[in-house]
């Protein structure tokens, strides 16, 4: 006859970021899990932190409809719907209030924000909780090798494990690793893998000279950055090497871009507005007297538009709704707020995410093959995800037979 095995259960959790420790809480609350968390520097939560440093932003006000079609990546057509109808925005929130004992508030732009702002006093409150759940930690412990069973560090520690929930996170923010370490004993399995690359990252222009010594560190705001993958509303920073800035990380790419500087303004109101100007002024002096056009936006006007469009006025105001910019490359991974790429959907079990390859061992958070703006979607994705596989691996674990 089939018995379940006898308990306590020993369940390895690696890595330390949002996915990781929301895998450990949801397993902690199982009695008879022995769990213990791995971490391969000495501090664990440094990607939380690094994202934290001016402002926490944890999730998104929208409905979990619209929120689940903000990523992309391999997996399933309803994947992160139902992966947000688990554990939802209005989850994790309560789940920060009551559990973890920190205040959030909604910003004007949506996105929900722990009130102390930066993430440190958020990490040490989970970590406390875990701990007092029972959940140990290990650090300076970087993983060489898993397999169904075990997990094998590089300074020799080895752990038992009746089951493994790896969220070893994405390429952003490893200077060190190109490419991650842990890549090639996936690879080693056989297992597939997206190359990683620049998510919510800045893009480069060929600026001239003279446009940066008038506009580099000043902000565009209020304007329309689009590209081939969509428009979105904000502010662009000028940088030495292109632009910066919630629109340009959600749908910048290679290629033709445009702004629009005044998306409040139509054509027709640019132009009556320059127009009322009695005095036989150039367009650019018009809209300097009668537009509410910045430093920076004023200065790409004048250094980066086609001359011919400077000199009529008709052409002028629709320059002001879209000007073009070229946009020649990404920032590299090493300064890119998240990545894309990782583990490829078609390797695990959509409903447990269990490699398929490798039975017990489940993956979680960045290390998929998903990818998603700022605003929420990243974090908010992680801890969703960390819960699914926490679940999964409790179940697994309790239900295995001897």
């Amino acid at each position: 006859m089939i018995r379940k095995s006898v308990l306590p259960r020993n369940i390895v959790v690696v890595g330390s970021g949002p996915a990781a420790l929301m895998a450990a809480d949801r397993l902690s609350a199982y009695p008879g899990l022995h769990i213990t968390l791995i971490e391969k520097r000495k501090a664990p939560g440094r990607k939380i932190l690094i994202a934290g440093s001016s402002g926490l932003n944890i999730t998104n006000e929208l409905p979990v409809p619209e929120f689940s079609s903000h990523y992309r990546g391999s997996a399933p057509r309803d994947f992160w719907r139902g992966v947000l109808d688990a554990f939802s925005p209005q989850d994790w929130l309560r789940y920060i209030d009551v559990t973890l004992g920190q205040e959030t508030f909604l910003g004007t732009s949506g996105r929900y924000f722990v009130r102390e702002m930066k993430a440190s006093k958020m990490l040490r409150a989970w970590l406390h909780h875990l701990a007092a759940q029972g959940v140990r930690l290990e650090s300076s412990g970087e993983m060489v090798s898993v397999g169904s069973g075990e997990v094998q560090l590089a300074d020799g520690r080895r752990f038992d494990a009746d089951a493994v929930v790896l969220a070893l996170g994405g390429a952003s923010y490893e200077p060190e690793e190109d490419p991650l370490r842990w890549i090639s004993s996936f690879e080693s399995k056989g297992i597939r893998l997206e190359p990683f690359h620049s998510s919510n990252a800045g893009y480069e222009l060929d600026w001239k000279p003279e446009f940066l010594k008038e506009a580099e560190g000043k902000p565009i705001k209020n304007c329309v950055f689009s590209t081939e993958r969509g428009s979105k509303r904000g502010e662009v920073m000028v940088t030495r090497y292109g632009l910066e800035g919630t629109p340009v990380y959600t749908f910048g790419c290679v290629g033709d871009a445009r702004i629009d500087l005044l998306p409040e303004f139509s054509y027709d109101e640019i132009l009556s507005r320059c127009l009322s100007i009695k005095e036989n002024l150039a367009p650019l002096r018009r809209a300097k007297k009668k537009l509410p056009l910045s430093e920076a936006a004023l200065a790409l006007l004048f250094h980066h538009a086609p001359r011919a469009m400077l000199q009529d006025l008709g052409q002028f105001a629709r320059l002001v709704k879209a000007v073009p910019l070229k946009l020649t490359a990404v920032r590299p991974l090493t300064e890119a707020i998240s990545s894309a790429g990782g583990v490829h959907f078609s390797e695990v079990d959509s409903e447990t995410l269990m490699l398929k390859k490798v039975p017990g061992v489940f993956c979680a958070g960045e290390m998929l093959d998903w990818d998603a703006p700022t605003g929420g979607f990243l974090i908010q994705g992680a801890v969703s995800t960390g819960v699914k596989a926490g679940e999964a691996a409790a179940r697994f674990a309790l239900e295995r037979v001897t």
